[in-house]
C-alpha cells in the first residue's frame, strides 16, 4: 500500500473538520495493522479500480454527534437517523475530495457510497494503514486497506 493513498485522505479529513469545527487537529503517526478494526460510528467507502480496498473513518460518538450538529445547525443528544446520514455525508465530502485529488494525479478508482457501523467492528485479514487526528472534541480514525492493482498509475 503507498503512503500517498493514505496521507491524501488524511490531509482531506484534516481540513474538511478544520473548516467545520473551527478547531486545531493534531495528526498522530501511523501505525500498520494486521486488521482493521473500528470502535465509534464508522463510515467505510470501498474503491475498485486501479486499486481494491476500503477507507473507514471511525468517529468517537462525541465528535460525531458534535459535527452533525455543526452541519445541521442543531443539537443531537444521541446519534439518530440524521446524524448517522449527516456522518455519511462528511464521509462523503472527505473522500470524493480525496479521491479527486489522487485522480488529478493519475490515478485512477472509483468508490462506493459509504455504509456505517456504530460500535466494535473488525475486519480480520485486512492489512491497513491507521492515523488518529486528534480534536478538542473527540478523534477520528482515518484508516485505509487498498491494494494496487497492475496498472494502477497511468
Amino acid at each position: 500500500m503507498r503512503l500517498e493513498y493514505i496521507q491524501t485522505f488524511v490531509d482531506s479529513a484534516q481540513n474538511v473538520l478544520e473548516g467545520l469545527i473551527h478547531s486545531v487537529i493534531k495528526t498522530g503517526s501511523i501505525t500498520l495493522k494486521d486488521s482493521l478494526s473500528a470502535s465509534g460510528l464508522s463510515a467505510t467507502v470501498f474503491v475498485a479500480g486501479g486499486v481494491e480496498g476500503r477507507i473507514v473513518l471511525d468517529i468517537e460518538p462525541g465528535l460525531a454527534k458534535k459535527v452533525a450538529g455543526l452541519m445541521n445547525g442543531i443539537d443531537f443528544d444521541h446519534l439518530d437517523h440524521l446524524a448517522v446520514d449527516t456522518i455519511c455525508e462528511l464521509t462523503n465530502i472527505i473522500i470524493g475530495k480525496a479521491v479527486t485529488l489522487l485522480n488529478n494525479k493519475g490515478f485512477r478508482f472509483k468508490t462506493s457510497p459509504p455504509c456505517f457501523f456504530i460500535g466494535e467492528k473488525t475486519w480480520h485479514g485486512l492489512e491497513s494503514m491507521c492515523i488518529c487526528l486528534s480534536t478538542e472534541l473527540g478523534d477520528i480514525k482515518v484508516m485505509a486497506a487498498i491494494k494496487e492493482k497492475a496498472a494502477a498509475f497511468v
